[in-house]
């Protein structure tokens, strides 16, 4: 075990925004939010860890507005941002010279249907696929043909039965074309429609075709719009609370199988206990889901969001494995998750326990020697997720 390498300093962000750290060559590409607001992207040169920032925009210091930071080799950068259930506006700015962050466009929006909240953006060739949430219970989709110069108009991708917030990781596979996409809704009970469930589907960005994973049945098509929104009782239930319990969504994986990773905790807007990290994996022709670890408390956040430390997959392994960041008897722990043959898991301790909360493990694309994945090292959160102060840091996983 070693101690984790800091990396950032004041650089946060939440969970179902991305791409947020890939590399090029030496460079791993950063994008974050600061303590004041400060959106921004940076740089990182794996030789000698020497740092270069880019401020992009100033917003309201709340880690959700942190930007999706898109890297291609030999192209310009791109940076897309929301303020968190402010406006129905996503932001974005293009780099003015290709792995440059020294120089941006004027900032550009688009506008959405709903207040806008989180970026997940997909590069396809020339091609941008962006996604955002919209007005709490639909995600919205949008595309750009040039690179971000100009896009089609905003459509909506996902309607959800909930009058509650809904959260959407997505993995691009090795590929390039195929796009995993998993969706749950907010643990919280306090409103009428709560919706624990975990469902999934996969897009293919080459014909815009949505399908169902298991059986390939085609739902809607993104590129010409027919049959979208797609509803949520029609994509695949991989998982559903058990009695008693609720879920909160974390990732997915872009390696085989198809995996998705989550945490759950009894149920109750009030209870903070029984946390475990699960995963749902889709193995010989069937969904099934597996305990993996206790999860340990919270760290900030309304109960009912048990936003925990984290699980997530590394990028393109095969099926499992999975870093996780937990919490014991007060001690914090980042650990490597393995599966053996008969579905047991198993914890290789990767930094020393700590009392510092090391949260929101997420793999580095295009992974480097010794830096397999990074980490925020959580300094100050409070209940309102305002002014998060925390610092990037990295490692890389046991042999």
């Amino acid at each position: 075990m070693i101690n984790p390498r800091n990396l950032v300093d004041d650089l946060a962000w939440c969970w179902w925004t991305q791409p947020r750290a890939t590399r090029i060559g030496n460079i791993v590409f950063l994008g974050g939010i600061a303590s004041d607001g400060e959106v921004f992207a940076a740089t990182l040169d794996v030789r000698d860890g020497s740092v270069r920032k880019a401020s992009l925009a100033r917003l309201e210091p709340d880690d959700h507005n942190n930007p999706a930071l898109v890297a291609v080799p030999e192209k310009p950068l791109l940076a897309f941002y929301c303020r968190h259930d402010a406006d129905d506006l996503l932001r974005y700015r293009i780099g003015s010279q290709p792995e440059a962050i020294a120089d941006w466009s004027e900032e550009r929006t688009l506008r959405f249907d709903g207040i806008t909240t989180y970026a997940q953006a997909h590069a396809f060739g020339d091609e941008v696929h962006l996604f955002t949430r919209v007005g709490d219970t639909k995600w919205g989709y949008v595309r750009s043909d040039d690179w971000g110069e100009s896009w089609s108009e905003p459509t909506d991708f996902l309607a959800l039965p909930t009058d509650q917030e809904t959260y959407m990781p997505t993995a691009l596979l090795a590929d390039g074309r195929t796009l995993r996409v998993a969706v749950a809704g907010h643990p919280k009970n306090y409103e009428q429609r709560p919706w624990h469930e975990v469902r999934v589907c996969v897009v293919d960005l080459a014909t815009g075709e949505v399908t169902l994973p298991s059986d390939g049945r085609v739902l809607a098509n993104l590129r010409d719009g027919s049959a979208l929104p797609v509803r949520g009782e029609g994509l695949e239930l991989v998982h559903a609370a058990s009695d008693g319990r609720t879920v909160n969504l974390f990732d997915v994986s872009d390696g085989d199988p198809f995996e998705v990773g989550f945490v759950s905790k009894r149920s109750g807007d009030d209870a903070t206990d029984d946390a475990r990290y699960h995963v749902t994996a889709f193995r010989d022709g069937v969904w099934t889901t597996e305990e993996v670890a206790e999860a340990g408390t919270i760290f900030g956040y309304i109960h009912a969001g048990f936003y925990v430390g984290g699980i997530a997959f590394p990028h393109e392994t095969p099926g499992g494995c999975a870093y996780v960041s937990r919490e014991s008897d007060g001690l914090w722990h980042v650990e490597l998750l393995t599966r053996d043959g008969k579905g047991s898991w198993s914890a290789r301790p990767i930094f020393e326990p700590s009392t510092t909360r090391i949260v929101r493990p997420w793999p580095v694309r295009n992974p480097s020697v010794g830096l397999d994945f990074v980490a925020l090292a959580l300094e100050r959160y409070d209940d309102e997720y305002m002014e998060t102060l925390s610092h990037l840091v990295g490692g890389a996983a046991p042999l």
